[in-house]
């Protein structure tokens, strides 16, 4: 399915204040980006934030995710809130799988049900972003199953939409 834009408006500067000091807090101050911020409600009622006509932000009800294309020159542990996984899952979690335990070689510091980075242990690199299923302690412990559910990765269509 194409994904379409249903309605389009601009924010208003208290909305823009509010975002910036939430993109600041949550994800560093070096994600606070000027330019003209709109939010977008699309035909899958995905919701997104454009910042200068580029799609930047994922709004997923209480959390603000960034777009990978804003956050692939950084590395995984600039993060407090990541998994790394080993070079084996890689072709997997770019090719938009779910991330299993197994698969994990390092752990950040999260809660259940907020966004976690996915990153290789050979380059630092974001692969994906995810919700997670368990806190990072719980998924620490676990030896198998399914513990972050992919939701944005290279090459998705939240990757290559374009306005």
């Amino acid at each position: 399915m194409e994904w379409k834009i249903k309605k389009r408006h601009s924010l208003k500067k208290s909305e823009i204040k509010k975002l910036k000091e939430y993109i600041k807090e949550n994800l560093g101050e070096d994600l606070v980006l000027d330019g003209e911020y709109e939010k977008c409600e699309l035909s899958n009622r995905w919701k997104i934030v454009l910042v200068d006509k580029i799609p930047s932000f994922l709004v997923l009800k209480d959390m603000i995710i960034p777009s990978l294309k804003i956050v692939m020159e950084r590395n995984i542990k600039d993060f407090k809130n990541y998994v790394v996984i080993d070079m084996g899952a890689v072709p997997y979690i770019a090719n938009g799988a779910d991330v299993m335990a197994p698969g994990i070689v390092e752990i950040g510091e999260f809660e259940k049900n907020k966004f976690v980075f996915v990153g290789d242990e050979k380059n630092g690199k974001i692969l994906s972003i995810g919700i997670s299923l368990s806190g990072s302690k719980e998924i620490s412990e676990k030896k198998e199953g399914k513990v972050i559910k992919t939701i944005h990765y290279v090459g998705d269509k939240f990757w290559n939409f374009e306005v």
